[in-house]
């Protein structure tokens, strides 16, 4: 291999880490404060649209935009109805790289990175405030001088007649061009970095402006499809959104490629006279063809959005984790009228704690259990999740409405709340503690305990729904101070015949038992 084969696959290679320092921390920023902030404000006009522009000029992958989005619908920020413009504007959003890749960026680029190194000199990536900023700005400096690696070492090699002979092969024949370009964005999981990369063999006269075109057709499938790949472990709300980009990419593609056709063979002044009329530079032109994708991806999505929700519901029905986690009452529009709010989150709260016995069904004997019960460990995540959810949209209702006058009844919401949160994670480790020891070493008083809690559980979810005098006072006298007899009972474990780790478990069973029984009090 020569010195400019070698300048080529440098360029190559510092290409990809940057692409990939730039996904790694561009993720990064997306949690903590940031994300809080995404959730607040994806429930105002053209957020969505906004966010998936950032997102897809941020990450350069719609793959990460589409799992992105999936988190948010599954926590409940966005609805699927609203998460399809996200998604189809972060295609967009990846027309920012192409755009900058077809301009003389050697300047720039250079620059950046000096900005970077004097980030480092001050020591930036050390502070948890700037460090992933300074990361996602190196892998972005990286990612161009690569780039202007590549062209310069392409247009040396443009020469060479093994060059020129496999490009002639690839630009061959419309299949080839088209296959070239899907299966090359199925192996780097997109289509703006497919179609970067050609940009200094058009600029060389390497690749016509017809070929590449083809070729940014043919990549954009190939990256729906890499989407798709990615999601097929998966089911719910993260392969409905793949099936959505999947589909809109392969919509775009059987728009965009017979008008390709027709003005090839008919001389009809379409897609590619247009290209030409718009710039004289090849690369130019390459760089607006991508973009005019994307902008017809958009159209086809607002248009056909209710059929393509529908069929990728069909499809991909929600699992029973994101059926589970998803509050039934709260809803964003709710948190501008102060006493709808505080009406749904307390219809919310009666919810959970009716489904506080089914923390116990897993120690019930078989025959008596509930058969739409969850595991234990998903009953767990989906109640702390809704509680979560709770939690936001009491903050959100307060920050909506400055000065309410409410307030009292959203300081009591959120008490009862506190109470509840911990009383459900009290019940996942009294269930979790008896699970660990096995069923032969348990002590008869360990399923008495169990269905005596299970009864008063049962008493609560009642209170629930009827919170008549009678019941408060029925659970107030069933969860009365039990010191005495759990000391008792733990007297009796110091003999018991369970081994070490089992009597360790039980011992801590009572301890949170009777911590549960006063978080049902104090309820």
């Amino acid at each position: 291999m020569n010195d400019l084969g070698v300048t080529a696959w440098a360029g190559l290679g510092l290409f990809f880490v940057g692409m990939r320092m730039i996904s790694t921390h561009v993720r990064q920023l997306g949690g903590g404060s940031f994300h809080a902030f995404m959730v607040r404000s994806l429930g105002r006009r053209m957020a969505p649209q906004s966010a998936g522009l950032m997102f897809g000029a941020l990450t350069q992958s719609t793959g990460a935009v589409t799992f992105v989005t999936a988190g948010l619908v599954a926590g409940g920020a966005l609805t699927m109805a609203r998460a399809l413009p996200m998604l189809s504007w972060a295609n967009v959003g990846t027309s920012a790289l192409v755009l900058l890749a077809a301009v003389n960026i050697h300047s720039m680029v250079l620059l950046l990175l000096g900005i970077v190194g004097l980030s480092f000199f001050l020591g930036l990536e050390h502070s948890d405030r700037y460090r992933h900023v300074v990361f996602a700005l190196l892998g972005l400096g990286l990612l161009l001088f690569g780039l202007t690696m590549l062209k310069g070492s392409i247009a040396a090699l443009s020469s060479e007649p093994w060059m020129r002979e496999f490009v002639e092969f690839s630009g061959s024949g419309v299949a080839i061009a088209l296959v070239a370009g899907f299966v090359i964005a199925v192996a780097v999981q997109s289509s703006s970095i497919v179609t970067v990369l050609a940009l200094p063999l058009v600029h060389e006269g390497l690749l016509s402006l017809d070929q590449t075109v083809l070729m940014i057709y043919g990549a954009s499938v190939g990256s729906g499809f890499a989407v798709l790949l990615l999601a097929s472990g998966m089911e719910g709300t993260s392969r409905q959104l793949s099936l959505c980009q999947a589909v809109l990419r392969a919509m775009t593609a059987l728009v965009l490629l017979p008008l390709f056709f027709v003005e090839q063979v008919a001389g009809l002044p379409l897609v590619l006279a247009l290209l030409r009329r718009v710039s004289t530079a090849p690369a130019t032109q390459c760089a607006v063809a991508y973009v005019l994708f994307q902008v017809v991806l958009v159209l086809i999505s607002q248009i056909s959005a209710r059929r393509l929700l529908a069929m990728a519901l069909k499809m991909a029905p929600p699992s029973q984790e994101e059926v589970l986690m998803k509050p039934h009452y709260l809803f964003e529009e709710a948190t501008g009228d102060p006493a709808t709010a505080l009406s749904l989150v307390e219809l919310e709260r009666r919810r959970l704690v009716s489904l506080l016995p089914d923390f116990l069904e897993d120690l019930r004997p078989e025959g008596e259990r509930s058969p739409q019960a969850a595991p234990l460990k998903l009953r767990a995540a989906a109640s702390e999740a809704i509680a979560e959810e709770m939690d936001r949209f009491l903050s959100a209702t307060v920050r909506a409405n400055p000065g309410m006058a409410d307030i009292d009844r959203v300081f009591a919401a959120r008490s009862r709340l506190q109470t509840l949160r911990p009383l459900q994670a009290a019940l996942h480790q009294f269930s979790a503690e008896l699970i660990d020891v096995p069923a032969a070493e348990r002590p008869a008083f360990a399923a008495h305990m169990v269905e005596g809690l299970h009864a008063i559980l049962m008493v609560a979810a009642d209170t629930a729904a009827d919170d008549s005098a009678d019941a408060t006072e029925m659970l107030f006298m069933l969860t009365e101070e039990r010191s005495a007899l759990m000391e008792r009972v733990r007297e009796e474990l110091l003999g018991d015949s369970a081994s070490i780790g089992g009597r360790e478990s039980l011992l801590s069973a009572t301890l949170t038992f009777e911590r549960i029984i006063w978080l049902l009090r104090r309820l």
